[in-house]
């Protein structure tokens, strides 16, 4: 896995708060066999596991939400297809094998996102083998035990080869910036040395969805031209709001932009995995629900980046500081201009891959419960001991497309329309995969 180049501030913080956290796996959720419900205790754990796993890598390589979200989506397809192996529910995804009935259940689904760990993030493999040594531990030896190994190792085995040269390892290269207004350039600290033009994975549109027939299935229509009144309203908007000195920011808005600044696909699998862990739901129900999330956050990431790179559209923090020479009259420009939390993630402003990521999510969550307005609170990693609560998926799906602004890292249009292309995306992967049998 390639080397990423670059840190945003406040997760490096979100990284050390998470490393002085001593994880005990198996105090994160209630029920279990005791309660007829075998599994979910052992999914939650592992579906963590790969959260903890990505923390304990990028602490080291930097935040890298695409890749991330493409190691999610392999580790809860692998528990999800290894439980619809045992016992046929949903439709299969990779895994097409009918295993028996007695395989043990706990032990498929920690073999199968182990194997997904260890073989997506090598560094990590350590961590992974004691934890499925802890896992294993606890289930009697015997033919059931063994069964459930093997069925989870076959079923890590078909979602890593399904994604074989997927052009996820392609997706690093030279980007040259545009010179013209409105087009994508370097921004600080990748404009200067030691980074010297840095541009993050511009290949990742390429990269093969795991859903969508295509990366560019729903990209949105182009962004506002820089002479538009539309976008002289989100230009003084987001240097109003967006800025590190703002005066117009409310304090709510504040730690909106705050409490939404840490990791997409994280942050949204945190709200799935408290929302089952609340309902305590059936096993396969919980396999199927993190598995249609972490498809759908995948192809959003995917589906932003050929976005983001077919417009080249640049970011506030560019246009804001060459706003006197951008051909827009109505622009005033600041060369001192910085946003809220420094620095500029490295990609094109259009669309917002945060909100593409948060529409996909939502949508999910809104047609798994069939209901959008479920009340739920949720936390950050970003603004730890901070708890936000609210009545819908959407209202959650919004603030955090408008916490872009309050960061300055985004103009409105590209929240808005980033929001609508996620939303489209989940729709897709939830009527499209892992459907009832």
């Amino acid at each position: 896995m390639k080397k990423v180049f670059y840190i945003l501030t406040i997760v490096t913080v979100v990284l050390v708060i998470s490393s002085c956290h001593k994880f005990s796996p198996f105090d994160q959720v209630e029920g279990g066999k005791g309660q007829g419900n075998e599994g979910l205790q052992m999914l939650v754990v592992w579906n963590n596991a790969g959260i903890e796993a990505w923390t304990r890598f990028s602490s080291s390589t930097g935040p890298a939400p695409m890749a991330e979200s493409r190691i999610y989506a392999i580790i809860n397809i692998a528990m999800y297809d290894v439980l619809n192996s045992i016992k046929p529910t949903y439709k299969a995804y990779a895994f097409l094998s009918r295993e028996e009935s007695d395989a043990s259940i706990d032990a498929a689904i920690a073999t199968a996102a182990h194997d997904a760990i260890a073989s997506l993030i090598p560094s990590q493999a350590a961590y992974a083998d004691s934890l499925l040594q802890v896992s294993l531990s606890g289930i009697n030896n015997g033919i059931s035990k063994q069964k459930g190994i093997e069925a989870g190792e076959a079923a890590a085995a078909a979602i890593l080869t399904k994604r074989t040269a997927d052009g996820s390892e392609d997706a690093q290269f030279a980007y040259t910036p545009g010179t013209l207004p409105g087009e994508y350039r370097a921004t600080p600290p990748f404009d200067g040395p030691p980074f010297n033009g840095f541009v993050q994975e511009p290949g990742w549109g390429n990269v093969k969805p795991f859903g969508l027939a295509s990366s560019s299935q729903f990209r949105p229509v182009p962004p506002y031209p820089i002479n538009s009144a539309d976008y002289t309203n989100d230009y003084n908007e987001v240097k109003s709001l967006g800025g590190s000195t703002s005066t117009t920011r409310t304090p709510d808005q504040t730690q909106i932009a705050l409490f939404w600044a840490e990791s997409a696909p994280s942050g949204w699998n945190r709200i799935a995995r408290n929302l089952i862990t609340m309902g305590n739901m059936d096993v396969w129900k919980s396999a199927r629900l993190f598995a249609l999330v972490a498809m759908a956050e995948a192809d959003a990431n995917i589906g932003s980046f050929d976005g983001k790179f077919f417009y080249n559209y640049w970011r506030p923090i560019t246009a804001i500081r060459l706003g006197d020479s951008d051909g827009n009259p109505n622009t005033t420009g600041d060369t001192s201009w910085d946003v809220l939390l420094p620095p500029t993630p490295p990609v094109p402003d259009y669309p917002s891959n945060h909100a593409v990521n948060g529409g996909a999510a939502s949508e999910v969550l809104r047609d798994f419960f069939g209901d959008d307005n479920i009340s739920f609170d949720a936390t950050s990693l970003s603004l730890p001991g901070v708890t936000r609560h609210f009545t819908s998926f959407s209202q959650a799906a919004r603030e955090n497309s408008l916490s872009r602004i309050y960061i300055g890292f985004h103009f409105r249009n590209a929240v808005a329309k980033g929001e609508d292309e996620g939303n489209k995306i989940g729709k897709y992967i939830f009527d499209h995969y892992l459907k009832a049998l």
